[in-house]
């Protein structure tokens, strides 16, 4: 018998279980160098995609959505630079 015809059932589910993280490892190294390769990605987020007289109605309703949710973290984003108030001037504010 050789060695690999002696290892049981748990053993291979370990050593394909090792293999799987390892390529997932490799798949988001790949991944994410891709994204650092493509600068211009970032341009092509804020351009449509596809013109907007070819969208249909529910298309461009999601589309201007995701717009105003886009902007709405925006502003939540700009807000939360400001300091934080401490509970008590936040109790005292509110009466």
């Amino acid at each position: 018998m050789t060695a690999l015809s002696s290892i049981e059932f748990p053993h291979w589910l370990m050593i394909a279980g090792a293999l799987l993280l390892i390529l997932g490892f490799v798949g988001l190294a790949l991944r994410q160098r891709g994204v650092e390769a493509e600068p211009d990605s970032v341009a092509s987020d804020q351009e449509p995609s596809e013109p907007e007289a070819d969208l249909d109605p529910v298309e461009a309703y999601n589309r201007t959505a995701k717009e105003k949710r886009r902007n709405r973290w925006a502003e939540r984003s700009d807000d939360s630079e400001e300091p934080l108030n401490s509970g008590e001037e936040m109790r005292l504010g509110s009466k």
